[in-house]
């Protein structure tokens, strides 16, 4: 049998700061996400980024599913449903096809219509759930039934009178062009839907060998289109195919020595073409088996590949208008995808060719970034004085340094000295009595000192007082992060903590809280220090391995890099934003780069 002949349209409101709204399709699952916030989130971005989690859970648990039915994938979804917090209302509609069977999900509250020979019934609804309850429901599908699934805000907009009328002999791509006016005339950002219509699978042609009359006549080619980002295989039955089995069938004969005359009788005659015509059937049958097993092979590889790459995106081009970063952390994923797969696949096998042409589109998304999106820099020299910070290091000895608006601080094993803005006036304020066992970074902030000690996997806040500084632990016992590979940390309201394997942890009074570098097109590489603080709007690091300065957002979402050669053998930097300066000391010298 064939796969499933599906096709799907979405319709997407417009966000808002405090509603957002997406459409996911992958494989035989699909699914539609609104998110409202109760109150204002201090996050850019944060009911998108949330979403964008959501769906890459619920994508998790559900391919990794061995058995794929009503309980499992609940399942599945429930442990999806744990992302979403509980101050964020959801509807969270969900369905899957397996073989002829859908299955149906609504977490929260919304709908789920379906149209069958010109009708149109609810298949599955909630108004009045709680948002943490989940209903489901399954059934078996029948040739050319629609399939709606519909958040609360969409199905509060378009009737189901309005619904039918545009479902009515339309594909799913014409009835979506014409509904998503309706909804973005509401400016309804939680309204999302996806249509999905379904094709019962079609038999395979059954190959069989006749008389040798019949064998040689021109055999038809099947060949399904694939419908992306749904893959459905092929049976592509050529001539060349049965020349090759021809050739094969010759070559055995030709090693076969046959005397010239035989005396054979005539019902030994028939007993041999009998043998013959079996021993045709037979290497027919093993030559169709092979090729049938290697496209099974191929199928399989692509179906682990393609979808998840579609996927990405399509995320990605629904991200486009929203958030330029966000969209191209989707896209270089798909891209990362198809080339960790495609080698995997036949040269110019069907299978690879809509890998590639795939590729070609996310390539074209990502623009000149897909290869390199790092701005050239040029790195003039200038005199040390320009930056208060690399002087002060450039004539003392420390572990780290770094500096507020009054004075400058270095980090040994056996202090923390202060210095004044212009070099002056060195003295101890901190004396390790044991305090530290190996410390790697040390930050002010508001008059208080903190300094990182990757040994006891902890920061140590000194509290500015008339008579000194007291100690305490910033993080409590609850709280046990993993500092092995820490390298640098940097503070403004919140605690950065940069590691060697380029991660940046983000930590508000002494909690985990939300970082993750996106739109980031190469990974950061030997990294060695990370910039900022209350006075800066980005967070700024120094990436010793790709020669480059990277700027993020203090969310992490990626804005700029600037390159040049002598980042490569940097020491440390120091950043101006008013003056849109970045300085850099490398080998003793002082570098400026010019910042957007």
């Amino acid at each position: 049998m064939a796969e499933n002949n599906l096709t799907f349209a979405k319709i997407v409101a417009n966000p808002r700061a405090d509603s957002w709204s997406q459409v996911y399709s992958a494989g035989k699952l699909f699914a539609v996400l609104s998110l409202e916030a109760t109150g204002e989130t201090e996050e850019k971005d944060y009911l998108n980024v949330l979403g964008k989690e959501v769906f890459d859970t619920l994508e998790q648990e559900f391919f990794t599913l061995e058995t794929k039915d009503l309980e499992s994938i609940k399942e599945a979804i429930q442990k999806t449903s744990q992302k979403i917090p509980q101050e964020i209302t959801c509807s969270f509609v969900v369905a899957s096809v397996v073989n002829n069977i859908l299955y149906i999900y609504i977490l929260g509250n919304g709908k789920i219509a379906l149209k069958r020979e010109e009708k149109l019934g609810n298949l599955l609804e909630t108004s009045d759930q709680k948002p943490d309850s989940l209903k489901s429901a399954s059934g078996f599908l029948q040739d050319n039934d629609v399939i709606v699934l519909q958040t609360k805000q969409f199905s509060n907009v378009i009737s189901a009178e309005t619904l039918s009328e545009f479902l009515d002999n339309l594909p799913p791509s014409e009835a979506a062009e014409n509904l998503a006016p309706l909804i973005h005339e509401k400016e309804e950002a939680g309204a999302a839907s996806i249509i999905i219509s379904y094709k019962t699978p079609i038999e395979e042609e059954i190959i069989t060998v006749a008389s040798e009359p019949e064998a040689e006549k021109e055999q038809e080619e099947v060949e399904e289109k694939p419908q992306s980002p749904f893959y459905a295989p092929s049976v592509n039955i050529k001539t060349p195919q049965l020349g090759n089995i021809k050739t094969i069938f010759s070559s055995l004969l030709s090693k076969l020595k046959i005397p010239k005359k035989l005396d054979i009788s005539h019902p030994r005659k028939v007993i041999l073409t009998i043998v013959v015509v079996i021993f045709v059937v037979l290497v027919i049958s093993v030559v169709f088996a092979l090729q049938k097993q290697q496209g099974t092979k191929n199928q399989s590889i692509f179906n682990g590949i393609y979808p998840q790459a579609q996927k990405k995106y399509e995320e990605g081009q629904g991200l486009v208008e929203l958030n330029q970063s966000l969209a191209n952390d989707s896209f270089n994923q798909a891209k990362q995808i198809i080339e960790a797969g495609k080698d995997k696949l036949p040269k110019d096998s069907k299978e690879e060719k809509e890998l590639l042409t795939l590729l070609a589109k996310i390539n074209s998304a990502l623009g000149p970034s897909s290869t390199s999106d790092t701005t050239g820099s040029q790195a003039k020299q200038v005199d040390l004085s320009v930056s208060s910070l690399l002087l002060a290091e450039s004539k003392n000895q420390a572990i780290y340094f770094t500096y507020d608006d009054k004075n400058i601080y270095g980090l040994t094993t056996s202090a923390v000295y202060s210095l004044n803005l212009d070099g002056t006036g060195k003295k101890n304020i901190i004396v390790n009595n044991n305090d530290w066992q190996q410390g790697l970074a040390v930050a002010p902030y508001f008059g208080n000192i903190y300094i990182l000690d990757k040994k006891q996997n902890q920061i140590l806040k000194y509290v500015s007082s008339d008579s000194g500084f007291s100690k305490t632990n910033y993080f409590g016992s609850d709280t046990t992060p993993d500092f092995s590979k820490a390298i640098s940390m940097a503070i403004d309201s919140s605690v950065y903590i940069l590691s060697s394997d380029g991660t940046i942890a983000k930590f508000t009074k002494g909690k985990g809280d939300s970082f993750s570098i996106t739109g980031l097109n190469k990974s950061l590489t030997n990294p060695t220090k990370i910039f900022t603080n209350a006075n800066l709007d980005n967070v700024y690091v120094l990436d010793n391995g790709n020669s480059r300065i990277v700027v993020f957002d203090k969310n992490g979402a990626y804005k700029a890099q600037y390159a040049t050669s002598i980042i490569k053998s940097a020491n440390d930097f120091d950043i101006s934003e008013k003056d849109k300066k970045a300085y850099v000391l490398s080998d003793g010298k002082l570098y400026e780069v010019d910042l957007k």
